[in-house]
């Protein structure tokens, strides 16, 4: 690898990791696509789309609650996918690589978080004074510059020099080794697949994944059949779930809090609200540290509205300006309602003060901080539920099959799909929001709506990664009993597949579902997995 290789591809990983520029590069953020154009980069764009097939399974269900980064997929995009093309180890390697990568890199990301707060502390000095374009350079350019040193520089580093060498150790390694790594392949998907079904596999939802799996094995049929069969079950499911009061459909409830009529006056122009929501895109993501998290993207989203509303009293834009720099996080898709609401009382609040309302009838400052922070932690959980344990990963799921074999438009139609359907989401919950206020947030968090949409995609998912498990979760009793004087007796083939085939790698993915589910960490059981890995694949017991 060259050192303008390494540099391109180090800088690929501080705009995905980095989330430098969201609106632009959200779909660099996709594990998939990063190895696509990494293979871009070293000249094997093919190679690349497979690795990144291969290791999404690792990482469907992947969240970072609260900002916390358990793993950093975008490094084991980059990292394997240049170990499997420049030194050429196996893709069962590439896995074992991945989940290194992940954890160990995952720590640049609490590095940044506390770096970053020196942005927070930076950007109160510019709120003191309004002085809101040294609060945009704070996001746009000194951010950058501390996730360049923190990201672009040691990925560099790793890529110029780490990646041959490491390769050249594992391409020399004996068949029982070799067997470890291919063991240790096969069973660390399950727990991409395990952690998808403890976010959204409720109790009585599990059979639908169990289902999906015995479909494939027994079918041979892949994610397309699987996705249409568990369209129509996930349709018959939510038809005799359905309660006698319930007289909507899947999207009705929604669509009807869209047509409600406004009650609020609105003076903000189109073109402010248009700034409010591109800044709320823009920003958000952009400063998140450990002290108050998305604050400043917070403010910076408000600022537009509070320039219109008041356009000739600094004091209180700069008063609007202190009280958004408050502690903040939700999700950024579905909680794109709360600077809808947000908007709406600010311009409510400046409407009553220009028609000169008394104090004790104003909107007051604790009353928009109250409602901002009462509307975090209900939309975060909704949409990290929705969009990433639940959309995100029946997508992948849906795609990756098709990566794995090389098809280069794969990974490329996945992420553009996510991205349409995440911003247009985004957008009508801002809309929904500004236009109807409070009562949208109520709406959607008392009535059934958003309840029955995720539902319905938790069985689709569910039954799709079924499927895409049996395919990518592999583990079988490798060891034979001697038979007589030459013959060997296979146990795999004796005990397991009679029962049941595949029932090893099912039995694997609720192993780790169960693990999980008793508070283990993402740490610990990646930690198990190679262990099972290195003492019965290097034993000759267990393998694929």
């Amino acid at each position: 690898m060259t050192l303008l290789q390494a540099i391109l591809l180090a800088m690929l990983y501080w705009l995905a990791a980095g989330e430098i520029f969201v609106p632009f590069t959200y779909c660099f953020c996709d594990l998939m696509l990063i190895s696509l154009l990494t293979g871009v980069i070293l000249g094997d764009p093919v190679k690349g789309c497979i690795v990144g097939g291969t290791i999404q399974p690792l990482y469907l269900a992947l969240t970072a609650v609260g900002g916390a980064m358990p793993v950093d997929k975008e490094a084991a995009g980059i990292v394997t996918t240049a170990m499997v093309i420049t030194a050429g180890i196996s893709l069962d390697q590439g896995l074992v690589i991945s989940s290194a990568a992940a954890l160990i890199m995952a720590q640049l990301h609490t590095v940044k978080r506390l770096a970053m707060v020196w942005t927070v502390h930076h950007a109160d000095k510019a709120v003191e004074t309004g002085n809101v374009k040294e609060l945009t350079r704070t996001s746009l350019l000194y951010g950058p510059l501390i996730r360049a040193v923190i990201f672009l520089v040691p990925m560099t580093i790793v890529l110029k020099y780490g990646v041959n060498s490491l390769g050249v150790l594992m391409n020399g390694l004996p068949d029982w080794a070799n067997n470890m790594f291919s063991l240790a392949g096969g069973l660390l998907p399950a727990l991409g697949f395990a952690m998808v079904i403890l976010v959204i596999g409720k109790g009585q939802l599990i059979p639908f994944f169990i289902a999906g799996f015995f479909f494939a094995q027994y079918s041979g049929l892949g994610a397309v059949p699987g996705c249409l069969l568990g369209i129509f079950i996930a349709w018959l499911y939510t038809i005799f779930t359905k309660k006698e009061t319930d007289n909507g459909s899947l999207f009705a409830d929604l669509l009807n809090l869209k047509n409600a009529e406004s009650k609020a006056t609105h003076i903000l122009s189109r073109k402010t609200l248009k700034k409010v929501w591109f800044n709320w895109r823009l920003h958000v993501c952009h400063v998140d540290n450990v002290e108050r998290l998305q604050a400043m993207g917070m403010c910076l989203t408000m600022a537009p509205a509070l320039e219109e509303l008041y356009p000739d009293d600094k004091e209180e834009q700069i008063k609007g300006l202190k009280r958004h720099m408050q502690f903040f996080i939700t999700e950024n898709m579905i909680g794109g309602i709360i600077p809808g609401i947000i908007t709406s009382l600010e311009e409510q609040r400046a409407i009553q003060k220009r028609d000169q309302v008394p104090e004790d009838q104003l909107i007051s400052e604790d009353l928009i901080n109250s409602v901002k922070n009462g509307m975090m932690g209900p939309f975060a959980g909704v949409g990290d539920t929705l969009n990433y344990a639940t959309l995100k990963p029946l997508i992948s799921t849906f795609f990756m099959g098709f990566a794995q074999q090389g098809m280069l438009w794969a990974p490329i139609v996945d992420d553009i799909l996510l991205y349409v359907i995440l911003v247009s989401e985004g957008k009508f919950m801002f809309n929904m929001g500004y236009k109807l206020g409070t009562d949208s947030a109520m709406n959607i968090l008392q009535n059934n709506a958003v309840q029955k949409i995720v539902t319905f995609f938790s069985i689709v998912g569910l039954f799709v990664m079924g499927t895409m498990a049996a395919q990518n979760v592999n583990v079988a009793v490798i060891y034979e009993i001697p038979y007589g004087a030459k013959d060997m007796i296979s146990i795999q083939e004796l005990l397991f597949n009679p029962i049941a085939p595949g029932i090893l790698s099912l039995l694997a993915v609720f192993g780790v579902y169960t693990y999980l589910k008793k508070g283990g960490t993402v740490l610990k059981v990646t930690l198990v997995l190679l262990v099972i890995a290195i003492a019965l694949g290097g034993l000759g017991i267990l393998g694929v």
